[in-house]
């Protein structure tokens, strides 16, 4: 597993980094989980270079629209419930939307193009 293509999990909920943890893990990812945006930020400058990006939108500090303000070139996809991305869905400009809660199969189908 350590040459499948790299996911950057930003959310601040530790049950859904948890588990986007093992089933991306059993998709064939290699995982990088943080808690909030400063901290994916941070690994980002260190020179961390996911192929996707699965990013929360309703976070504590540095929310999910403000962190697409410092981010070039990675694929995002935006996850949240329904009702967040709705409001928020023009202003993302991400590659993607994954609905709360996460599936097994919505996790999937949102990956897919990248493993």
């Amino acid at each position: 597993m350590s040459d499948g293509p790299l996911l950057l999990v930003v959310d601040d909920d530790p049950s859904v980094l948890l588990l986007v943890d093992v089933l991306a893990e059993k998709m064939g990812f290699r995982v990088k989980a943080v808690s909030n945006g400063l901290q994916a930020l941070e690994h980002l400058r260190d020179g961390l270079q996911p192929n996707v990006i699965l990013l929360d939108i309703m976070m504590e500090r540095i929310d999910g629209l403000t962190f697409m303000n410092h981010l070039r070139g990675t694929p995002v996809i935006a996850m949240s419930t329904a009702a967040v991305l709705e409001r928020y869905g023009e202003q993302l400009q991400v590659s993607g939307t994954l609905l709360k809660p996460i599936t097994a199969p919505t996790l999937s189908a949102a990956l897919s193009k990248y493993r």
